[in-house]
């Protein structure tokens, strides 16, 4: 009995060391992005979020008008272009693909390489591909309706891996961040090579996870969120935070318990508090959250260096940017479902996305009551005068440019400046809160200003 048991553990012993030989020669190819959504008090995610705080670089190949430029500049003066679709319920921002050859790679392999997004379009990508989205026609993105059964679809063919080709100069630090990383560099048949694929897209997509208010508001409320998605267990989200931003620049965080997601919508998963208390505001608070996303990262499947190019390339959105948000690391097989992926190289795949909720805020709420009360006469006077000084200047290129705030240059209303402290998603708040609570005030102010959504039928069939 002995030498049997023997025998099997030897045989157990062989098949484990030939299965780390074959999965040594394989290719590591490892992905990260983030999944982006923004959250009323109900949970409820809202439309007309396709605005863009990260711009990428030109040389990037895209959709025009899919995603609209976040930024301080108001459209005065002319009609401008209706920034919102509201049938935008998901961000998906910056995945990027690296290709990590096995130790005794030898010559350039070629792969095809395929991306589909269930529920929305592709709308950025690099180097060149072939792009499948319903509202792009002849190149043109088109306002039509995005619903849960639209399917965008990215092709790259014959990619070379591993040469030493140069790389398009470019000092954006949305672009030199991923590049930071130890990764073969990647070709397309047409000549643009680089250290990763990247692609971005807009969706209209609920998160897995939905944070509502409970009570009196002081209290946050997690349930899953993962109707229409095909099962075969429950999903297990291992690692959340709970973040708040205030304008200073103090960071306050809590790390949440795991949660496991399931069927049922309206079980409550877990509960914590909505708020921090003062002291627990700090800057050092950014080091040792940095740290705990990396770590989280890392357990997933991500190599130092891949992590820290993800949180230095969103580190402005997920640690300057005031609000209050949650993250989590986004369970594989929803990422999977949602974001197919396809690699003809046999490789080992790691695929860790970032979900982040933006949270409706009590202060936020503040800053649209009183933009509701002004009256129409007073928002009228003060961007007639706000037009004027805007046209007449000759200084608003370091604003286009990140490099200034708008007040910097110009002397900017009080309306205006409390429309901008709502922050990144400003205008899909402020067009919510038009349709919840109508007034004249706010209705006068989104003209104005040109702050339309398009005005077509909503695909938005569940909410």
């Amino acid at each position: 009995m002995k030498n049997a048991l023997f025998g099997v553990a030897a045989a157990a012993a062989l098949v484990i060391a030939s299965t780390v030989a074959r999965a040594d020669e394989l290719w590591q190819i490892h992905e990260w992005g983030t999944f982006t959504s923004l959250q009323d008090e109900s949970g409820r995610a809202l439309g007309g979020i396709n605005t863009d705080d990260e711009p990428v670089p030109r040389f990037v190949h895209g959709v025009p008008l899919a995603i609209q430029p976040h930024d301080d500049i108001p459209q005065i003066g002319g009609k401008g272009i209706q920034y919102c679709h509201p049938d935008v319920t998901m961000r998906l921002e910056t995945p990027v693909i690296y290709f990590h050859p096995p130790e005794d790679s030898a010559g350039e392999p070629r792969t095809d390489v395929s991306v589909k997004f269930r529920g929305g379009w592709l709308t950025e990508f690099y180097p060149n591909a072939i792009s499948d989205a319903p509202a792009q026609t002849s190149g043109v993105f088109q306002f039509v309706p995005l619903s849960s059964d639209t399917l965008g679809h990215l092709e790259w063919n014959d990619l070379q891996i591993g040469g030493g080709w140069p790389l398009v100069q470019t000092s954006a630090h949305v672009w030199t961040s991923p590049r930071d990383v130890r990764a073969a560099q990647v070709r397309a048949a047409g000549g643009e090579s680089e250290k990763f694929l990247f692609y971005r897209g807009v969706g209209h997509v609920d998160a897995p996870l939905k944070v509502s208010r409970g009570g009196s508001g002081g209290e946050l409320l997690f349930r899953s969120q993962l109707e229409g998605l095909p099962l075969a267990g429950p999903l297990a989200i291992k690692s959340l935070w709970l973040v708040d931003i205030r304008t200073d620049g103090k960071i306050a965080f809590r790390t949440l318990p795991s949660v496991t997601l399931g069927s049922d919508s309206n079980k409550v998963l877990s509960r914590t508090r909505a708020g921090f208390a003062p002291e627990d505001f700090s800057a050092g608070n950014f080091d040792k959250l940095k740290s705990s996303l990396k770590s989280a990262l890392m357990s997933e499947g991500l190599y130092d260096d891949e992590a820290q190019a993800l949180l230095n390339t969103w580190q402005a959105s997920y640690f300057k940017s005031p609000g209050l948000r949650v993250f989590f690391i986004v369970p594989r097989a929803w990422t999977d479902y949602y974001l197919p992926l396809q690699i003809s190289l046999p490789a080992r795949i790691q695929r860790v996305m970032v979900g982040r909720i933006e949270l409706v805020t009590p202060e936020q709420r503040e800053i649209l009551e009183k933009l509701s009360g002004l009256p129409a006469d007073t928002i009228e006077r003060q961007v007639e005068q706000f037009a004027g000084e805007f046209q007449s200047n000759k200084n608003l290129e370091s604003v286009y440019n990140g490099r200034e705030a708008l007040s910097a240059v110009l002397s900017v209303p009080e309306s205006y400046q409390m429309y901008l402290s709502l922050g990144r998603f400003k205008n899909a708040l402020i067009l919510d809160e038009e349709k919840r609570r109508p007034t004249v005030g706010l209705a006068d102010f989104i003209e104005v200003y040109h702050l339309q959504a398009d005005q077509l039928r909503s695909g938005r069939t569940g909410s």
